[in-house]
């Protein structure tokens, strides 16, 4: 009888599954999903006490995981503080650097189906804002960084509240962007490590340098002086050089 019984549910996940992305979670149906799993809806119930239940049996348990993997891998990078010396972008040159990136994309890899299930199909759910929990966790995550770099001393222009959230965003994007389009692996390893060396520079050249406000140009005007006078400067490095 208990074998019976975790049968059922492991079939009612399956099924659950394939109807969840192909209908999304505010139009599938208990009923479809009872009739491709051979049983009565009241039978899913014994199983689940409700749809969103069922939902989140699918879901949980991978998005625990990723939070795990974002835990470990956060605490992993502030003991490497020690060794590394960020002053000279020693860091964004490191081949660890993007370790953590690759990590958590080879995962979502592994448990695709979930993602998409969270990020795509969840209207309704309590995993509708998915994306937003995913950048709040590295907007924290990162505020413990930059404490662990602080007391290293090495933060010379730190983040405001309203940069670090919009510089965390642009840090989950790719990730997004693999779940929404599922991109050839080796492609999007490709994105995510050219994506994440900007990231890495940026963060250097801003939050550790400290002088990346000072050289903003104000007006439109000023960034196209700007951009002459580096095509200038780069002309004349080719001239000395050639």
């Amino acid at each position: 009888m208990a074998r019976d019984k975790v049968l059922s549910r492991s079939l009612i996940l399956k099924n659950a599954k394939k109807e969840f992305l192909k209908k999304g979670f505010e139009k599938a149906s208990m009923r479809t999903i009872a009739s491709l799993s051979g049983l009565t809806v009241g039978a899913i119930y014994r199983h689940f006490t409700s749809k969103d239940a069922l939902f989140e049996a699918l879901v949980q348990p991978t998005l625990e995981g990723a939070v795990n993997l974002f835990k470990i891998e956060l605490e992993l990078a502030s003991k490497k503080l020690k060794d590394i010396n960020m002053k000279d972008g020693s860091y964004i040159e490191s081949p660890d650097a993007n370790v953590g990136v690759l990590k958590m994309l080879d995962y979502i890899y592994d448990n695709y189906d979930d993602f998409v299930l969270m990020f795509r199909c969840g209207q309704g759910t309590k995993y509708e804002n998915i994306q937003e929990f995913f950048v709040d966790m590295e907007v924290e995550g990162s505020k413990v960084y930059i404490e662990a770099m602080e007391a290293c001393g090495l933060v010379k222009n730190p983040f405001t509240e309203t940069e670090l959230h919009i510089f965390c965003t642009m840090s989950m994007t790719p990730l997004f962007e693999v779940i929404n389009h599922k991109y050839d692996y080796e492609e999007a390893v490709k994105m995510v490590k050219v994506m994440s060396y900007g990231q890495y520079w940026a963060w250097n050249k801003i939050c550790l340098l400290g002088n990346s406000r000072q050289d903003l140009p104000s007006n439109k005007f000023e960034a196209s002086k700007e951009f002459e006078r580096n095509e200038l400067a780069g002309m004349g490095d080719d001239i000395e050089t050639g």
